[in-house]
């Protein structure tokens, strides 16, 4: 657990000390909710529910540095992930997006989530920009390089705070 808390606090601060080079603020960070599916598993019962905290770096308009902070709430596990995430859609519009990355997933307990990296796809909705800016619903799909294991994950964002305009 020791190893798993320093990795990600290392991750975080190194994603706050990324030097920025845009007008747009480059740093976003989101409090959220979702449910986790590993293969096999029936699509009514997730795995487990999960509180997150995520931040994203943006590097350039289309590539991202990412990292998460997870909660299992049923089986009392911590989990994150980072890497990096390729914008694949206009990077423009704001209320829907889809990306393509690879993050590599550190768990407290290794049977739940096993520690490695694997590539995945997420998709960003904001159905309500007008009335609800900050709300994002999310889904991404991801496969385990060394577990060959599958992973889905749906949820909710809510962006806490943005910051570090380049």
């Amino acid at each position: 657990m020791q190893r798993l808390t320093a990795a990600l606090v290392l991750i975080l601060a190194s994603l706050v000390a990324l030097p920025v080079l845009a007008a747009e603020p480059v740093l976003k960070l989101y409090g959220g909710a979702n449910g986790l599916w590993y293969d096999g598993q029936v699509a009514e019962s997730p795995s487990d529910f999960e509180g997150s905290a995520n931040l994203r770096a943006s590097l350039s308009p289309h590539i991202s540095a990412v990292s998460g902070l997870f909660y299992g709430v049923n089986r009392s596990y911590v989990r994150g992930a980072a890497g990096l995430r390729f914008t694949a859609t206009d990077v423009e519009s704001r209320d829907f997006s889809i990306g393509l990355g690879i993050q590599y997933h550190l768990s407290s307990e290794a049977s739940i989530r096993p520690e490695e990296w694997a590539p995945d796809v997420s998709i960003g909705w904001a159905p309500w920009l007008t009335r609800q800016p900050k709300l994002v619903l999310v889904a991404q799909g991801g496969y385990g390089l060394d577990s060959k294991q599958v992973s889905a994950l749906v949820g909710v964002r809510y962006q806490l705070w943005k910051g570090g305009a380049r």
